[in-house]
């Protein structure tokens, strides 16, 4: 899309003069305000931005994606990595330039009220708080499926389940983006060390981990496959998940020095997770085929699944405390917005606020002891959440505020027609999606194809 379409107005600025706040920026109805008389919760750099980006991104896709390859083929995987990848990279520009023209967006659902008034908001939070549990709880299965690898099952899977929970709990506790944005490059550098070792081993090896150890074997790398509509909208969910997370963009912007860098961020994040997400999947598709493990992870053999899980555990565990705190921070601002107890560190203050993030936690856990398969959990995220949160909604608020492009010149009029499709392809998603993804669970456990819920199995 041309600039035009995003013009954004210079949103007024003034100096912080508190010496401990050098360098931050006040913008006019930002949700955070820059005050002495308070906690400052705008101290997040842009580069640190990025890496909070990155990291709420960078787990469930490079988890996941390999595996899915399986159903539709190296191409079509390829195709979707990238249009996707696209996609949700514009939908991140979009969401940005949204919140310039419309000052003091803490999150998605203020971005809907504007457009659609209070029955919006509601709707839109709902969805946010499902989606970010959502994938919460996914972590946890990973923190979980790395524990079990790591002391050959030494335990019950549940309770493997909760340490994460305590751990993810604790972190996400604490209450600025920047506070957690120093665990955050942790958990990137961890997860990309151990990603990269996983593609050297499943490239040394002359078979994959999980073939027959002798005898002949099929491999199974096709370059188009042969989905049934079941899989192929799952595996079309799973990667498109895998760079939607854009919604988590708004509040970190929300507490950025200066929000109008938003677009550094979005950049550079968007572009590095795309790339490593079609790299790395290809190679280990290219050689395990379709004996992949979910996650991607168990796929090197078991000397190299104790290794990579080992450096990985770090990475998984950041990824659901930000997810928790994401969930947690809006519960936080929708309740406490407006008041003294925002920025000040009153009772109401910090029990509204650890209140918030043990209810997320909790929550998260039960879900995912509830649905204990790591690859349907992501599709349907995708489909009742993230379709919603990072096509529908976005293109609604493009086109209420760019509306009068559909009577405009001949390219505004194509701007128009494009997100009216994108729109109708995100409900496409949603409901087809949803559809898809819940058959698949109930034919999981008609099947006996997946333990049951809390169960102890590995």
């Amino acid at each position: 899309m041309s600039a035009e379409f995003e013009k954004e107005p210079h949103a007024s600025v003034t100096p912080v003069d508190d010496e401990a706040k050098a360098g931050a920026v006040v913008t006019d109805n930002e949700v955070f305000a820059a005050t002495a008389d308070g906690e400052n919760y705008r101290t997040v750099s842009w580069y640190r931005s990025f890496a909070l980006m990155f990291k709420v991104l960078f787990s469930v896709g490079i988890l996941s994606i390999p595996a899915v390859f399986a159903y539709v083929g190296a191409l079509p995987g390829a195709l979707l990595v990238i249009g996707f990848g696209a996609l949700n990279t514009y939908v991140g520009f979009l969401l940005g330039a949204f919140r310039l023209r419309h000052p003091g967006m803490h999150g998605l659902q203020d971005m809907a009220y504007v457009v659609g008034g209070k029955w919006y908001r509601e709707l839109t939070g709902i969805l946010y708080i499902i989606g970010y549990i959502l994938v919460a709880g996914d972590s946890y299965i990973g923190v979980a499926t790395a524990l079990n690898a790591l002391s050959d099952h030494s335990t019950c899977t549940v309770w493997f389940s909760f340490i994460a929970f305590v751990f993810s709990t604790l972190l996400a506790g604490f209450p600025k983006m920047s506070q957690i944005g120093f665990a955050a490059w942790f958990g990137v550098s961890t997860l990309f060390v151990s990603i990269l070792i996983l593609v050297i081993a499943v490239g040394a090896r002359d078979r994959p981990a999980l073939a027959p150890a002798t005898g002949a074997y099929e491999l199974g790398y096709t370059i188009v496959g042969s989905p049934t509509f079941l899989t192929g909208m799952s595996a079309a969910l799973t990667i498109f998940v895998s760079s939607s997370g854009t919604s988590a963009f708004i509040p970190i912007i929300a507490e950025m020095k200066d929000p109008r860098e938003y677009k550094k961020p979005i950049a550079a994040s968007m572009t590095l997770l795309n790339v490593c997400y079609l790299v790395f999947s290809l190679v280990i598709f290219r050689y395990c085929g379709t004996w992949i493990a979910s996650p991607a992870l168990g796929s090197a053999g078991e000397l190299m699944e104790k290794i990579t899980y080992g450096i990985a555990l770090p990475g998984l565990w950041v990824s659901a405390s930000l997810c928790l705190h994401l969930a947690a921070k809006y519960l936080f601002v929708r309740i406490l917005r407006g008041t003294t107890h925002l920025q000040s560190k009153t009772r109401v203050h910090w029990a509204t606020w650890v209140g918030a993030v043990l209810a997320c936690g909790i929550v998260a856990f039960i879900i995912a002891e509830s649905i204990p398969f790591y690859g349907t959990l992501v599709g349907l995220v995708g489909a009742i959440a993230y379709a919603p949160m990072a096509i529908v909604i976005p293109m609604h608020l493009w086109l209420h505020d760019f509306g009068h492009y559909r009577s405009g010149p001949l390219l505004h009029k194509a701007a128009w027609a494009f997100h009216v499709l994108m729109l109708l392809m995100g409900l496409f998603m949603t409901v087809g999606g949803a559809y898809a993804m819940i058959q698949t669970i109930i034919d999981s456990y008609a099947a006996g194809t997946v333990s049951s819920a809390f169960s102890c199995a590995a």
